[in-house]
């Protein structure tokens, strides 16, 4: 692997969302040239790891989570300056914070297909020899060209002919093969762009880590092609917690684990493959997910009536058992046959006037039933997740990084533990079980990366001055270390990244806005430079850009200095 030390030692890193780096032979937004600057500045600092949020082909969409295939690089990411192609931006300051993507995209589009035509004979054969390669570009690209002719319409409102990928497959490469060889052509260029990256930042002594997003688009190739793969009557999403007493429904189709076994995760090990041709570690989203999800039916609004899948569920002869009619208590709103004769149990069912009016021994009879599988839904599940992650370790070589965030199980907490993934660690959240007092430094957990925000939180400085009562903080971040009383937003931004890097967790990795130390407007005005709000409409995300163009952005004297002297002092360097 090039010049490279192993992975699994002290380092620290940057997480940047791609598109929001603009370079100065960037078109409008931040593509894979953008790394190259990236790459010069965290090696000067002492980084040794660049971390992106997931590059997948979006189509109309915004959110990289909801993407149109599990392989395909979005076209927005290629470099035209790569290329060799004179276009350049309108304006060469950037002067809003916003991208259009939909709009970059077309553009970037129009001056490939030039590009393409330009040279097509041998455009063509080059796409030949990637689609022989990459297989999965043949559903991609003919589900990309349908999608395109219906302005984004789900597939399953497609002419019928086309609701069949196979006849679909054959219909596009014979009657619209130029066009078609054109989508795979953009991807082959992806794929070179981003694989010279990696070799470069290689030479560097820098590991890229990419991203694996564990859902997948309903209106999706992957989806399309592969129905049997996945439950479509149910859609995954969150239970209630502190954050939302009604749950998060995500929409996405729930993964049929069964399925994808017979086939031995083929999917699943054909996209790690592909993966491992850019990055050398890797993030899994939700891992908890691989464990056990919530699934709730797709038409639902809220998450309330959802369950843990895969379960055993109650049968109806236990209820039976103890003089219950279950569908009584379905009908009371309490239970649900999500199985013939298997029944789950609604969340805060007992909550429910259905179960307050209940006569005292039936609630007495009812209750117990709903604990009555647990412990063996645990092991179950344990069983399930750990089978699914030890298939992973095996199809690749990239580290794997799990997202453990939320309300983890302790069964998948101690799971992990004996795995030995490496976990993320937020410093706002990471607080003592027993006093709930934020923890020292020495106490975090080693096999984990330590970080101040997540590209799904407020930046840290919204953190600091919006949320919760900054005394306590002051005492910690400052006070506790014999530090004086920070006087400005630098200081405080300073503390707290001297704080990160200074806990025990393996890896240390900032999003980019949060090393922004003398970049007024972030500092001010943290809200405004946030990535994305959970919950809130795919197209008020995901389109953000930093304010400075990255070359002028790593010239900063005075930053660097800082940065590597807290990336030196925490020995991660």
């Amino acid at each position: 692997m090039g010049s490279l030390i192993p992975i699994k030692q002290r380092r620290a890193g940057v997480l940047v969302s791609l598109s929001s780096i603009v370079s100065r032979h960037s078109f409008e937004c931040g593509d894979i040239f953008s790394l190259y600057p990236l790459c010069d500045w965290a090696k000067d600092i002492g980084f040794s790891i660049i971390q992106l949020l997931p590059l997948n082909d979006t189509g109309y969409g915004y959110s990289p989570y909801s993407a149109i295939s599990a392989f395909a690089i979005d076209p927005l990411y290629i470099s035209l300056y790569k290329l060799g192609l004179p276009n350049k931006s309108r304006k060469n300051q950037i002067v809003t914070l916003q991208n259009n993507p939909t709009r970059v995209r077309e553009f970037k589009i129009k001056y490939l297909r030039e590009f393409y035509l330009s040279h097509q004979k041998e455009a063509m054969k080059e796409a030949l020899n990637f689609l022989e390669k990459q297989t999965w570009c043949y559903s991609y690209v003919s589900f990309r060209v349908l999608y395109e002719t219906y302005e984004g319409k789900n597939w399953w409102e497609w002419p019928k002919e086309f609701q069949d990928p196979y006849n679909a497959k054959d219909k596009v490469f014979t009657e619209q093969r130029e066009e078609a060889l054109f989508w795979v052509y953009l991807q082959k260029i992806a794929y070179d762009q981003l694989n010279a990256a990696k070799l470069h930042l290689e030479d560097n002594g820098i590991y890229l880590k990419g991203d694996m997003p564990i859902l997948t688009a309903r209106n999706s190739c992957d989806v399309w092609e592969h129905p049997e793969n996945f439950f479509l009557d149910l859609q995954a999403g969150a239970p209630p917690d502190h954050f939302s007493q009604t749950g998060q429904t995500w929409g996405f189709p729930v993964l049929n684990w069964e399925v994808l076994q017979k086939s031995h995760y083929s999917w699943w090990k054909d996209r790690l493959l592909y993966l491992e041709n850019f990055f050398h570690l890797y993030r899994i989203d939700h891992v908890i997910g691989m464990y056990r999800i919530w699934a709730i039916p797709k038409e639902h609004r809220t998450a309330l009536k959802g369950w843990f899948h895969p379960q055993f569920g109650i049968e109806t002869s236990e209820f039976l058992k103890v003089g219950i009619d279950p569908k009584e208590m379905e009908s009371r709103g309490l239970i649900h046959e999500f199985k013939p004769n298997h029944y789950i149990f609604y969340w805060d069912f007992w909550k429910e006037e259905g179960y307050q009016s209940l006569p005292e021994d039936t609630k007495a009879n009812l209750f117990p039933l709903s604990e009555l599988h647990i412990n063996e839904e645990e092991k179950h599940w344990r069983k399930a997740g750990e089978d699914i992650l030890e298939i992973f370790e095996s199809f690749s070589s990239m580290v794997p990084c799990a997202e453990d965030l939320g309300s983890v199980p302790t069964f998948i907490r101690e799971s992990l533990f004996e795995r030995q993934m490496i976990g993320i660690d937020v410093v706002r959240w990471t607080k003592s079980f027993t006093t709930g007092e934020y923890i020292e430094e020495d106490h975090y957990r080693e096999n984990a990366i330590s970080v101040l925000s997540t590209h799904d939180t407020s930046l840290v400085m919204e953190w600091w001055n919006q949320e919760g009562d900054v005394e306590p903080k002051l005492q910690f971040f400052f006070d506790r270390l014999g530090k004086p009383r920070p006087e400005s937003e630098d200081q405080i931004l300073e503390g707290l990244l001297d704080f990160v890097f200074q806990t025990k967790s393996l890896f240390s990795i900032q999003l980019f806005q949060d090393l922004a130390l003398g970049v007024s407007d972030v500092l001010q005005n943290p809200e405004k430079h946030r990535i994305n709000y959970p919950g809130t409409p795919d197209h008020s995300n995901w389109t953000y850009r930093f304010p400075i163009l990255i070359e002028d952005y790593v010239e900063d004297f005075k930053r660097n200095f800082t940065l590597r002297k807290l990336v030196h002092s925490s020995g991660r360097n």
